[in-house]
């Protein structure tokens, strides 16, 4: 009867080991490494207490298991048993020679079991930080492991640990972009083929932008460049090319003043067909990037202006009937056409995802305008005659600008974006065949210049004040920029 308990026992034990244990021969034929993984997905869980006993199975059917031992020294580290912890991080350590920082972490945990009071003072150097961040990256607070690691990195910036760290813990977070310039780094500080592969599986996933982004900050940080990336530097230390295309409208604010000011001043003047305010301005504007917050560029732009035209009604007293009081009826058009050429430079600050940049530029325009002048008879309606001095008249006008923008990228050197401006842009001595426009402020009568007694100003009364046309096309322009760079 006493034989027949223990059996008892001892079946009942072994189907409780059967259950609490995963059994290779029940699992037809799984390998150690199939229990490991399974492991491993437990270990994600937070189920320490399964974890482990898929990791036993593991170094049960391959005792030089590293990674598996590795895991249940995460398991006991993750439930608070440093000791038992610390016996299987030694075995993994001891099958793999070669891993640094395992062997790091060996020994600093070996000191923390041996000196039974925890992790050293964060505040005490970078070791100490170095180690607190190990203690929290084995405890899954990978937003606190990143702050000591990070002043790990700020005591000693030449090791390549705790930028290792930091980057296994941005992974972790699903930050690969931090993962993979924090793996890049560590490589650079310390080359190495594992954490070479890390960095470069990370970055493969990112955008290229972003990858570019890694490339230029580890430049940054090491002074080297990125191996299939840029050179020394980074790319803002190269020069880059590109052109924006701006179409925006420019709220011109003087308009034609002269011709305005003279015509209310003349008073029986009638003005009309008066020159847009509001006026395209498109815009080509090829540029050399200098570094990341400077760049060159040469701004061509086409201003067509429009039209303007207006009549004048001059009493001449020598008319014959009746003496006096017959109107001299003149017509007159103006068709502007400018092209603004600026050179100009811009300051940029922000990131490759939005920069903002403050530029200014100045230049010669050319001005192409179209002057007409008809003579009509006193209804105003029958045409008599073209005035001599109608004809396309040249100015030379300075111009300069003061422009504010945004660009926003769109991935692959495009970005797109508004800008708001001031230009200055005013014209006066407009010429043919040496002959110069000028203005009788009087009556806003325009004729040419030596004109007094002939065509251009035979109508005009005796004495009036007679100045250079100037006109003003000067105002607020706003639009939106796309930016190509290669």
């Amino acid at each position: 009867m006493r034989g027949m308990k223990t059996v008892g026992l001892l079946l009942t034990l072994a189907a409780a080991l059967s259950f609490s244990f995963p059994n290779p021969a029940k699992s037809q034929g799984a390998s150690d490494a199939q229990y490991y993984a399974a492991g491993n997905q437990y270990y994600a869980a937070r189920n320490y207490a399964q974890a482990t006993k898929y990791y036993y199975a593991a170094v049960k059917m391959n005792p030089n298991n590293a990674s598996a031992y590795q895991g249940l020294g995460n398991c006991y580290y993750a439930m608070g048993r440093k000791a038992d912890a610390l016996s299987f991080y030694q075995r993994a350590s001891a099958l793999q020679p070669g891993n640094t920082q395992l062997a790091q972490f060996v020994q600093n945990l070996r000191a923390q079991v041996s000196g039974g009071t925890g992790a050293p003072a964060a505040s005490t150097g970078g070791s100490s930080y170095l180690s607190t961040g190990y203690t929290l990256f084995q405890r899954r607070q990978y937003s606190q492991a990143i702050q000591y690691f990070n002043g790990a990195i700020q005591q000693s910036p030449n090791d390549y640990r705790p930028y290792y760290y930091a980057g296994y813990s941005y992974y972790m977070m699903g930050n690969a972009k931090n993962a993979a310039l924090y793996f890049a780094i560590a490589n650079a500080k310390q080359p190495n083929a594992s954490i070479k592969a890390y960095a470069d599986r990370v970055k493969a996933s990112l955008s290229p932008d972003d990858q570019q982004w890694v490339d230029d900050q580890v430049a940054k940080y090491t002074g080297t460049a990125v191996a299939g990336g840029t050179s020394a530097g980074g790319k803002g230390s190269q020069v880059a090319f590109g052109f924006h295309l701006l179409g925006g409208i420019e709220d011109i604010f003087a308009d034609p003043t002269d011709i305005k000011t003279s015509v209310v001043k003349a008073g029986s003047v009638s003005l009309s067909g008066v020159t847009p305010n509001i006026v395209a301005l498109p815009e080509l504007e090829p540029f050399v990037q200098l570094g990341d917050n400077f760049e060159i560029n040469l701004a061509i732009g086409y201003f067509p202006v429009g039209n303007l035209s207006y009549t004048t009604y001059e009493f001449n007293p020598t008319y014959p009937t009746p003496p006096g009081n017959t109107p001299d009826v003149w017509k007159y058009t103006f068709n502007t056409t400018i092209i603004t050429t600026d050179l100009g430079l811009k300051l940029l600050f922000g990131d490759k995802q939005v920069k903002g940049y403050l530029g200014i530029s100045g230049g010669i325009s050319p001005i192409s305008m179209t002057f007409g002048k008809q003579e009509y008879d006193p209804s105003g309606t029958n045409p008599l005659g073209q005035d001599s001095s109608s004809g396309t008249y040249g100015a030379l006008a300075f111009n300069a600008q003061a422009i504010l923008g945004v660009d926003f990228s769109l991935g692959k050197g495009i970005a797109v974006g508004p800008y708001i401006g001031y230009r200055y842009l005013d014209a006066t001595n407009f010429q043919n065949a040496g002959s110069t426009l000028m203005i009788d402020t009087n009556t806003g009568a325009v004729g040419t210049v030596g004109s007094k007694t002939t065509a251009g100003f035979s109508n005009l009364p005796a004495g009036d004040p007679v100045k250079a046309l100037d006109l003003d096309f000067s105002g607020i322009e706003g639009g939106v920029d796309l930016t190509f760079s290669f």
